[in-house]
């Protein structure tokens, strides 16, 4: 297990959740969805805030509670009309205008 994260949960873009150092889960938080494949979110991507680990509001988190950015590349900007619809990741990346 790393020293930083002892256990938490995650999911990928198909809403699969999954955990990891909890007992007879690995202990390592692993890459890919182990049901579809696409990749698994365990922190924003952006501030690095955890997910909720409360499983009901997971599974309808779709942005970061803590910055507001999506969790998911393709999810877009809640103020999407005013910021052109990028993904809030490259606006704050400073890659679009």
């Amino acid at each position: 297990m790393s020293k930083t994260e002892e256990r938490g949960v995650g999911k990928c873009s198909d809403a699969h959740l999954g955990s990891y150092g909890y007992p007879t889960r690995p202990e390592e938080p692993y890459p890919f969805c182990p049901q579809c494949g696409q990749k698994m979110v365990w922190k924003c991507p952006n501030c690095g805030e955890g997910v909720p680990e409360d499983t009901d509001e997971l599974n309808k988190a779709r942005f970061c509670r803590q910055c507001g950015a999506g969790y998911f590349a393709d999810e877009i900007d809640p103020a999407a009309e005013t910021s052109g619809g990028l993904p809030r990741p490259l606006k704050d990346a400073g890659l679009a205008d």
